[in-house]
């Protein structure tokens, strides 16, 4: 019965290390302003899996935890880099993952990343300033101050 338990606890901690891992390279991948950052941050992740699992050799329940937290790690940070970036970029151009799709992310993500590095502002999606708009206000306000 203890087997049981104990092999139940260790996919616990095997998927929320991977719920975990996502999470965080989701974070930092939203936060890479290049590919190279990309790179970097799969390559301290990987690192980071092989020092977790040297400190956790003493524990068995936790065996699976650090390549659990790599798992997600490395798939956080390709959805929060938003673009196709090496063996991504093979695997969904091979398997033909949503084109049109991938090509408008691949744009708008270039584009973030591109305003993030030169801070650049956003633009703007919704504009208010224009004539219509001015001579709505002016005519509201004028209503509202003949009712006076």
């Amino acid at each position: 019965m203890g087997d049981f338990a104990f092999l139940i606890c260790f996919i616990l901690l095997f998927v929320f290390s991977v719920y975990l891992g996502f999470t965080i390279g989701n974070y930092w991948g939203e936060r890479a302003l290049s590919a190279g950052a990309y790179w970097l941050y799969n390559a301290i992740a990987v690192v980071a899996c092989v020092v977790l699992t040297a400190v956790l050799t003493l524990f068995p329940l936790l065996y699976a935890t650090p390549l659990g937290l790599l798992m997600g790690a490395v798939v956080g940070l390709k959805m929060g880099f938003g673009e196709s970036v090496g063996p991504w970029k093979v695997l969904d151009r091979f398997f033909d993952v949503n084109r049109r799709q991938r090509g408008a992310a691949g744009a708008a993500a270039r584009a973030a990343r591109r305003r993030k590095k030169t801070g650049e502002a956003a633009p703007d999606l919704i504009s208010v300033s224009g004539d219509k708009a001015s001579r709505r206000a002016s005519a509201a306000s004028n209503d509202t101050e003949n009712k006076r």
